[in-house]
């Protein structure tokens, strides 16, 4: 009888344990880079060399909290850049971050889980500053806004219309994604004086993702 009262505590117990655990932190995942993520192999060589030294990362969480600080609904964009390729193995890249979140202490706490699981990727941050993101669905299209500073218009590509003949992958999300979908960015651009250095680009082509990322408990 006492081993049976035993079990049964040890049960609720356990059971208790699993309601406290702290949600994993989920959310949505937008890339787009200044060169072609999937294309034909003479753009690839080429723009290996003379683009893709400035990519623009967007994360969007739809809930979890990160060392007891309710993330859902907060936003950050990531603008990196680099003096070749990031996709080079040892570009050093900087990077300024843009935080939307519904507190200080949310904002920061986004800042620092992004720092700490993606630290390789943003590399030198140089600043991180509040900002209104807006981010606007029509059917598959997703419009992403840093309030006057950084737009884009993306939407899953459709290979036989968006790739160019031969086309193959050569690059895969800068971060660990729990699903992913190649992207065609219709529109990118970056409009701050961070980095003495701003683009757009309005050439529909094969740039990025849309995904998804879970991080851990």
């Amino acid at each position: 009888m006492r081993r049976i009262i035993l079990a049964a505590f040890v049960s609720v117990f356990v059971a208790s344990l699993g309601f406290a655990v702290t949600p994993a932190v989920t959310g949505d995942y937008i890339e787009v880079r200044s060169n072609h993520v999937y294309t034909c192999g003479c753009l690839y060589s080429g723009e290996q060399v003379t683009s893709g030294r400035e990519a623009i990362l967007a994360w969007v969480v739809r809930e979890g909290v990160y060392r007891e600080t309710d993330l859902s609904g907060a936003r950050a964009v990531a603008v990196l850049v680099g003096p070749e390729n990031l996709s080079l193995q040892g570009t050093p890249r900087r990077s300024v971050m843009f935080v939307d979140a519904a507190s200080e202490p949310a904002r920061a706490a986004l800042v620092e889980m992004l720092k700490e699981h993606y630290g390789n990727v943003l590399g030198e941050v140089l600043s991180v500053q509040a900002a209104p993101i807006a981010l606007v669905r029509d059917g598959e299209r997703i419009t992403l806004e840093v309030a006057g500073l950084s737009r884009l218009v993306v939407r899953p590509a459709r290979l036989t219309e968006d790739a160019h003949q031969g086309s193959w992958l050569w690059y895969t999300p800068f971060i660990p994604t729990t699903d992913s979908t190649l992207s065609t960015t219709e529109f990118a651009s970056f409009r701050g004086s961070h980095f003495a250095r701003s683009w757009w680009e309005a050439d529909a082509g094969i740039t990025g993702y849309i995904a998804s990322f879970r991080l851990p408990r």
